[in-house]
């Protein structure tokens, strides 16, 4: 018997275990990134940027705003569906959150981006909340500096109690947009990035 399907068999093995655990090791790092920007938040200015483009509109309109009174003025005359809270550090972006939701209030979606010193995001947190099966479903997705996708988590809960809960078939295997959830790998990539170019 030939000894070469079980060295094959060895050596994919061994890469195997090696990726995992390079895998692992950049997962917890990316965690303990999340947690120092988080702090950082924290004690730094909120920059509130909205789509002020009508909701079925194809094209965008980004606007900043001085602060979230601000924005609530805006909104008292013309609704904003897609609003984004962002925070820099020496100068750079390293959070931006998204939050989209529907005329309707049907459902909300939240959108969490970390990005790393060199402006590529490691870690994407997302939440959908709808009235539709009255579901919260939370992902996270971890990506190695090169923008690849290296984990996935997603869990379902009830909208009332937070709880768990037991996903449908049909959100399984639903791709709609619905359940999509657009994200960006780079904080330069940012629809409204130029406008938050602008000084400290």
């Amino acid at each position: 018997m030939s000894r070469y399907p079980i060295l094959i068999f060895v050596v994919l093995m061994v890469s195997l275990t090696t990726a995992q655990t390079k895998s692992s090791t950049e997962v917890r790092r990316i965690d303990a990134l999340a947690k120092s920007i988080d702090r950082v938040a924290k004690r730094s200015k909120k920059l509130v940027v909205a789509d002020t483009a009508n909701f079925d509109e194809d094209k965008t309109k980004w606007q900043l705003f001085d602060s979230e009174d601000a924005l609530e003025k805006f909104r008292d005359k013309t609704e904003t569906y897609t609003i984004a809270y962002s925070w820099k550090h020496s100068g750079r972006v390293i959070a931006s959150n998204f939050t989209l939701f529907s005329p309707s209030g049907d459902w909300t979606k939240y959108v969490l981006h970390y990005f790393r010193t060199d402006g590529s995001v490691g870690l994407v947190r997302s939440e959908l909340r709808t009235f539709y099966g009255e579901f919260i479903v939370k992902d996270d997705r971890y990506f190695d500096p090169r923008g690849r996708l290296i984990k996935r988590t997603r869990k379902y809960f009830d909208l009332t109690t937070g709880k768990p809960k037991r996903p449908t078939n049909e959100m399984r295997e639903d791709n709609s947009s619905f359940y999509r959830v657009d994200y960006f790998k780079k904080a330069g990539d940012l629809p409204f990035a130029k406008l938050l170019a602008q000084p400290d």
